[in-house]
């Protein structure tokens, strides 16, 4: 399986845990509010962030690619939306405490600064690097390819810079 076919199931695996876990009616009241005074949570479309240069400045891909690189968006439920580049995907959603607990338990994460108000990175079994963030009321994903030549430690910075790029933009 490619690299690419895997972080799509990744990231339809991650879109489906987000949509199973915002059907409860608690859980979902909790999404929809923002973090202060139970206002509506106002979904932000992932692709419309960046401008694709810019996006394959910060995560290359073949030339090759190119005709296909277009940002694929798509809603998250009614909670988020995410945006397909050939070797990153991103996720913004409303932020919910629970999602970083959660990556905490699933196995070791890494705290790093400069990413929204707090961020956490981690090495998804080699293929994927991975950070999430929350940024005001927004939990952002980005998940970046690990090129088959390089470790994780390697990829990390490249991670943070789009992350970092990516938070900047967000309302």
């Amino acid at each position: 399986m490619s690299q690419s076919m895997r972080r799509r199931a990744v990231l339809t695996f991650l879109t489906i845990a987000v949509v199973g876990l915002c059907s409860s009616g608690a859980h979902t009241r909790g999404l929809r509010q923002a973090s202060g005074g139970g206002a509506k949570y106002k979904v932000v479309n992932a692709c419309s962030l960046l401008p694709l240069a810019e996006v394959k400045k910060l995560a290359p891909w073949q030339p090759h690619l190119d005709p296909y690189a277009k940002g694929e968006e798509a809603a998250l439920g009614s909670y988020g939306s995410s945006c397909e580049y050939p070797t990153v995907g991103i996720q913004v959603m409303a932020f919910n405490r629970s999602t970083i607990d959660a990556l905490r338990k699933a196995g070791p994460i890494e705290s790093v600064g400069g990413v929204g108000d707090e961020a956490y990175v981690r090495n998804n079994r080699g293929h994927f690097a991975e950070l999430v963030a929350r940024v005001g009321p927004h939990l952002l994903t980005v998940q970046l390819s690990i090129d088959s030549n390089k470790p994780f430690e390697a990829t990390k910075p490249s991670l943070i810079a789009i992350g970092k790029a990516f938070a900047a933009k967000l309302p």
